[in-house]
């Protein structure tokens, strides 16, 4: 794509997903500016993420893997146990991720993530990262969108991208927009609520202390509530999750009464063998939280010239790790979808760009490219929780005697494994192949050469 500023993206979101696709438009030079509601971009707040190797191969196509490695653990394994630190067997999917496509998954923390995309930006990008706008209006028409933040302040581009979360603004303000206009049909409105909660999760961040050490995975299972560590060099992060009475789709803020309350429920559990309890966690905490589990697929991903990725699209439990890694790829799949809709009208017109049709085009072809994945990433994070939380017999059976059997994981990695190497990267920004495995990548990383 070359360099041009009539063409404008609107990012309101600058999270993971959001700073990402501010990379994406930077390497392909097209202008932008991210509306983040926060007071500043970067955070010391928010739990663990982990990056699978389709997440860290495009964070590594943009130069950043040797950042990304310096900050955060590998992790080859979880241990498993139950609520009464009985050993229910390792899981060893980390290592098959290895060695099917040449990295481990590795634990960061989002503070770590957010300044290692930040300062991945150049200087002139940085600049075009905008804190303290929370967006109140979204207007789209044949000319382009508009939008108007809390402050007083308001933006204009060609198409506004909304990377801000579970709870999207944008979203919203997207479903009203359809409403309110007089040709769409109902299949085009999204659902107020589209989101279903089932679980809770408190989440706490506390000093990393033996017996564990760092780059430690493990899990504790049991009836109607599971917990996953993730342990760093200095410090370890848990997340707890509980089967809540019934599924709901209705927000909630917790309090610290929530928080004590849920200490009091499942503070005696063991996060590993030797006697370190979630109370044990929480008391030493120097970060905690509750927040509830969102699972679901939004409809319709866009409309007019708005268009959703990452957690405002979907949103999954973080038992497998998939969420923020599938938001990284929505912004890949999104800005190749972009760049072939500028490659063809540019093959005629070098200083062309793509119509309002040809743009809504390549945001149907990006819906299209991720839909299914997305829906299966769902599925299996959904299997997961339950299985770990034993929603029923089957459930637990499945937890403790099939999921237990290394040789079953080594079959189900190896069936899943040409769907993950059919992930795709950046087709306009070159670099080398860093991650090498048993299973060739359907897209491989355009050379500097080519």
């Amino acid at each position: 794509m070359s360099s041009n500023n009539a063409f404008k993206v609107i990012i309101v979101g600058g999270g993971p997903v959001g700073l990402t696709a501010a990379h994406s438009l930077s390497q392909a030079k097209l202008d932008f500016v991210v509306l983040e509601r926060r007071a500043k971009i970067v955070e010391d707040a928010g739990s663990n993420l982990v990056l699978l190797p389709i997440g860290l191969r495009v964070l590594g196509q943009l130069g950043m893997l040797p950042t990304i490695e310096s900050v955060s653990s590998p992790m080859s394994r979880f241990r498993r146990i139950d609520h009464d630190g009985r050993d229910l067997g390792d899981t060893l999917w980390f290592t098959h991720f290895k060695e099917n496509h040449g990295a481990y998954p590795r634990v960061i923390s989002r503070h770590d993530l957010m300044q290692t995309l930040h300062d991945g930006l150049p200087a002139e990008a940085q600049a075009k990262l905008l804190p303290g706008k929370k967006v109140i209006d979204v207007s789209s028409g044949p000319e382009g969108v508009s939008v108007t933040c809390a402050d007083g302040t308001s933006y204009t581009g060609t198409v506004l991208v909304g990377a801000d979360g579970a709870h999207s603004r944008v979203r919203d303000l997207m479903r009203t927009a359809a409403l309110q206009a007089p040709t769409t049909t109902e299949d085009k409105v999204n659902e107020a609520e589209p989101f279903l909660t089932t679980y809770r999760a408190m989440w706490v961040r506390f000093p990393t202390v033996p017996p564990i050490k760092a780059g430690d995975a493990s899990e504790t299972h049991g009836k109607n509530c599971t917990l996953q560590l993730f342990a760093g060099e200095d410090t370890s992060v848990i997340g707890v999750y509980e089967r809540m009475e019934k599924p709901t789709r209705e927000g909630v803020r917790y309090n610290q009464a929530d928080e004590d309350k849920f200490i009091e429920r499942w503070g005696h559990l063991p996060i590993v063998e030797g006697g370190l309890t979630i109370k044990d966690a929480y008391v030493n905490r120097t970060q905690a939280g509750m927040v509830n589990l969102e699972e679901g697929v939004v409809k319709n991903w866009s409309w007019d010239r708005i268009v959703l990725v990452g957690d405002a699209a979907h949103k999954f439990t973080p038992s497998t790790g998939a969420g923020c890694n599938n938001g990284i790829v929505d912004v890949v799949a999104l800005a190749n979808e972009l760049y072939h809709a500028f490659k063809a009208i540019r093959a005629s017109d070098p200083e062309a760009f793509p119509t309002r049709e040809q743009v809504l085009a390549a945001f149907d072809g990006y819906q299209l490219a991720r839909f299914d994945t997305v829906k299966a990433g769902l599925a299996g994070a959904s299997q997961a929780t339950g299985a770990a939380t034993w929603a029923d017999a089957t459930h637990k059976f499945v937890d403790r005697h099939i999921l237990s059997r290394q040789s079953l994981q080594k079959f189900f990695s190896t069936r899943n494994a040409p769907a993950l190497a059919r992930t795709p990267v950046f087709e306009y920004v070159t670099g080398e192949e860093q991650m090498v495995g048993k299973f060739p990548w359907a897209h491989p990383i355009k050379p500097p050469s080519s």
